[in-house]
C-alpha cells in the first residue's frame, strides 16, 4: 500500500512538473527544468536516506553539494578578489588533468621503444616457429607455448615478451 501511494505522489509531482514546465516562458523554462531536476533529485536522495538505502552521510553530501555550488558563486560576487584565485585554482587544476593525459601517451612511446625495430612476417613466422601456411589455432598455440617460457612472472623478460605478442598480433592481422 505505501508503494502505491509513493507511486501516486511521484506521478502527481511529474504532472505538476510538466504544467509548471509548459505555463512558463521559453526563457524561463531552461531553470524550471533544471530547478526541477534538482528538487527531484533531492527528494531521491532523502527517500533513499528514510528507507535506509543511503547513509545519512551520504545524502547530507548530495545535498550541500549544489548549496556549495551557489554559496562559491555568491562568494566571488560579494568579495571580487576571490576570483582570480578560484580561476588560478581551475587553471592549475586544468593543467594537472592535461600532464596525466599526456604521461600515458609519453610512457606508450617510450614501450614501443623498447620493443625494438617492426617485424616483418617472416621474423615473426620464425620467432613463433610456425611455417608459412600456418592457420589461427597454430599461431596461437605457439604463442602460448612461447609465452609460458618467456614472460616476466616465469623468469623471462619484458623485451622477449613483447616480441613475441607482436609477432602474433602480426600473424593474426594478416590471415
Amino acid at each position: 500500500m505505501a508503494r502505491l501511494i509513493l507511486l501516486i505522489l511521484i506521478l502527481l509531482g511529474i504532472w505538476y512538473a510538466w504544467q509548471k514546465i509548459k505555463s512558463s516562458s521559453k526563457g524561463d523554462r531552461r531553470k524550471q527544468i533544471f530547478f526541477i531536476t534538482l528538487l527531484g533529485a533531492a527528494v531521491i536522495v532523502v527517500l533513499l536516506a528514510i528507507s535506509g538505502r543511503l547513509h545519512w552521510v551520504g545524502a547530507m553530501v548530495l545535498l550541500i553539494l549544489p548549496v556549495l555550488g551557489r554559496l562559491l558563486n555568491q562568494l566571488t560576487r560579494l568579495m571580487p578578489w576571490l576570483a582570480p584565485l578560484f580561476e588560478r585554482y581551475a587553471r592549475n587544476r586544468q593543467n594537472q588533468s592535461q600532464q596525466q593525459e599526456q604521461e600515458p601517451h609519453q610512457e606508450q612511446k617510450a614501450a614501443q621503444a623498447d620493443q625494438g625495430p617492426p617485424l616483418s612476417e617472416h621474423e615473426a613466422r620464425r620467432i613463433l616457429g610456425v611455417g608459412a601456411n600456418a592457420g589461427r589455432d597454430e599461431i596461437i598455440g605457439a604463442h602460448r607455448k612461447l609465452i609460458q617460457k618467456l614472460h616476466p612472472d616465469r623468469g623471462g623478460n619484458d623485451y622477449l615478451a613483447s616480441r613475441v605478442n607482436a609477432a602474433k598480433e602480426l600473424l593474426l592481422n594478416t590471415l
